[in-house]
């Protein structure tokens, strides 16, 4: 079998995605099986300094080029038009590491054709992995944008990529809103390593009961429902506390929130590390979106015996049960507010919960086991 290195790129990557590209490549380069595991970043002046300072320190050798800062779609089809030299990128770590082929593992989804066909001196030694985490469903409803996006998703199959997606609830949506066939698709879930030192509060049914919302802050991901949710049993004598950590778009709104209520609502900015820096402080994770592939922060929220309050979106069902790990809610402000009620004045379901969580991860999203269904689609 000839001797492989990994390059994982991604334009600006941040929250899951770049969660994703971290700990598997740690995995990877853990594993011995590979002359080499690389990232590569194709940076913006918005990728927050945050993510740059974390890109600099990883024990990997890295690779980096700046592109244009403009609005999501046109940042991508520029890249058609000035070209990143990821091909580039390639051949030196097919140089410097001595592999016979070099794996490029794009994690920007269907938006990584833009960078298709590679300029490689080693056309025949290159093999294109492309990561769908999650689609976007108001593409569906966005016709001019979606036959931009499209466009780039044909990239995908006209130049051989293999396609790999976090879940399977989300290939439907790949078929309808690009035309991919999910037979095209191999899924591979994210993963989590255990921790068995990380634990999840335990809620017994004294003090303040504390939610947590972790992500991007943004209009589909449902945080202002939360909050709003948690504001209402507030206001009915229920002590419980949200705490918000992310950045984002909204992430001023949710400043000001924190300061007009601060005793129910807390919020932390980014942190860094939230599994071991934050969740062990929570009871309960919730997260109210649109649309989701299978988010990050599930899994993180599992591997440590956290219970999940979610939309049934996307991958969500995959990590979320149903009263198992958790609970699927609508997502409106009154269900919520139902269900952490309900969570609240019973402490022994939130207890089993958590014990399921963990015991679902570690049966299926441990991220030794991602890595190795990884290396089944490289080697493939």
């Amino acid at each position: 079998m000839p001797s492989i290195a990994v390059l994982h790129v991604a334009l600006d990557p941040t929250s899951g995605v770049w969660s994703v590209m971290r700990d598997i490549s740690q995995a990877q380069v853990e594993s011995g099986r590979y002359q080499a595991v690389a990232m590569g970043v194709i940076a913006s002046s918005k990728w927050p300094a945050i993510y740059s300072e974390a890109f600099a320190r990883l024990d990997l050798p890295r690779f980096s080029c700046k592109t244009v800062n403009t609005f999501g779609t046109a940042k991508f089809l520029w890249q058609i038009f000035r070209r990143p030299p990821i091909g580039e990128w390639a051949d030196e770590l097919m140089r410097k590491s001595g592999a016979d082929m070099v794996v490029i593992h794009i994690h920007n989804a269907w938006l990584s054709g833009a960078y298709l066909p590679l300029q490689t001196a080693h056309p025949d030694r290159i093999k294109t992995v492309v990561t769908f985490h999650g689609v976007c469903m108001t593409l569906e409803q966005q016709p001019v944008r979606r036959w931009l996006h499209r466009q780039m998703a044909y990239r995908l199959l006209r130049y051989g990529a293999k396609l790999t997606s976090v879940d399977a609830g989300s290939l439907p949506l790949a078929e309808r809103v690009f035309r991919i066939p999910p037979c095209r698709f191999t899924v591979v879930p994210n993963g989590v390593r255990n921790d068995p030192t990380l634990n999840a509060a335990k809620w017994l049914g004294t003090g303040e009961l504390v939610i947590g919302y972790v992500g991007l802050l943004a209009e589909h991901k449902g945080w202002q429902i939360i909050a709003q949710a948690v504001l209402k049993l507030r206001a009915a004598g229920r002590k419980v506390r949200l705490v918000i950590a992310g950045s984002g778009p909204q992430e001023a709104l949710a400043g000001s929130l924190s300061r007009e209520h601060p005793e129910a609502i807390e919020f932390l900015g980014h942190v860094s590390d939230p599994r071991r820096n934050l969740m062990p402080r929570l009871h309960v994770l919730s997260l109210m979106s649109t649309y989701e592939g299978l988010p990050m922060v599930l899994l993180e929220a599992a591997s440590l015996g956290l219970p999940m309050v979610a939309t049934a979106v996307g991958g969500v069902p995959e990590i979320l049960e149903d009263d198992v790990t958790g609970r699927v809610v609508l997502r409106s402000v009154d269900c919520l507010a139902q269900t952490i009620e309900e969570l609240y004045e019973h402490p022994e379901i939130l207890s089993r919960m958590g014990q399921a969580a963990r015991s679902v991860h570690r049966a299926r999203f441990e991220l030794d086991k991602v890595a190795e269904l990884y290396h089944a689609v490289y080697t493939s």
